[in-house]
């Protein structure tokens, strides 16, 4: 009869490990903010577990003159398993949970924000946000106070697939109503942004009576979809030449606005932009 305490033991001296690298964390939520921030570190630990493992198997492979595929088969027999054949078994079981795990990130979890540092990261975070990560933006814009353009991205083909239903547009004065190309919405786009920036100060007497202060983030929940605006950096009057900077993101999907799924990925793009910000001494 087959004897399985061997590989119990080993099962739970891992697991046991695992629970404590959970705990250690000190995350709320281990999967996205312990582990999906950190992937190549995961990666890095889960080959090292495997690394130790296949080495000690190894050496007592050598030292008892057997492969290690018979070393492992103590594991489920009735014959005593070596203490090293114990602790190899643990840490490649390990190493193998460790590398599932940051499978899973990348397979269900967006990439997190904190990992675009460098200045030169700008334009990756804002094409992953808007057009590598499905859903959510359809388009986003990066200007400074004078509302010019630092970077901008558009998913092109998720725009092309919600024009058709939008009401048409004039072409000119005096031209027939027409449907709308993916290059005018984008256009507007733009003017929408430049005008939400330069119109601020009439939303800000808006909510003056309130008493908390200017706006910093808005969400339009339009008829066709909606957008967004945040000021990654407010213009200061005592500093000439510290312009503010502003972050434009918009969807015509209607359902993206309504299960906070554009929501999210604005979110993920501001946290982007503003470590990057930060990472050179620009943050508010």
């Amino acid at each position: 009869m087959v004897n399985l305490t061997d590989l119990f033991v080993v099962t739970v001296l891992a697991s046991g490990i695992y629970g404590l690298i959970v705990a250690l964390s000190g995350r709320k939520h281990f999967l996205e903010f312990g582990v999906n921030p950190y992937r190549g570190a995961w990666l890095l630990a889960a080959a090292s577990c495997v690394s130790f493992g296949r080495g000690l198997l190894w050496w007592e492979a050598h030292n008892s003159d057997t492969s290690t595929l018979d070393l492992l088969r103590m594991l489920v027999s009735d014959e005593k398993t070596p203490l090293r054949v114990k602790i190899a078994s643990v840490a490649a079981i390990l190493g193998i949970v460790l590398a599932m795990l940051v499978v899973w990130c990348v397979r269900n979890l967006p990439r997190d924000p904190s990992t675009y540092r460098r200045p030169e990261d700008r334009q990756k975070a804002m094409r992953y946000y808007v057009v590598s990560l499905k859903g959510g933006l359809d388009y986003g814009i990066l200007c400074d106070g004078d509302g010019q353009q630092l970077i901008e991205s558009v998913d092109e083909k998720q725009v092309g697939k919600r024009l058709e239903y939008l009401p048409r547009v004039s072409a000119g004065e005096g031209q027939a109503m027409q449907p709308r190309t993916a290059a005018q919405q984008i256009g507007y786009w733009r003017e929408a942004a430049k005008v939400l920036h330069q119109r601020m100060q009439t939303l800000d007497e808006i909510i003056a009576p309130a008493h908390q202060g200017r706006n910093r983030r808005i969400l339009f929940d339009a008829q066709y979809g909606g957008f967004y605006f945040i000021y990654l950096r407010l213009s200061d009057p005592r500093d000439g030449q510290a312009d503010c900077l502003y972050l434009f993101g918009a969807t015509l999907n209607q359902s993206q606005i309504n299960d906070k799924v554009a929501d999210h990925h604005f979110d993920l793009l501001v946290g982007a932009m503003r470590n990057i910000y930060r990472s050179i001494g620009l943050e508010q």
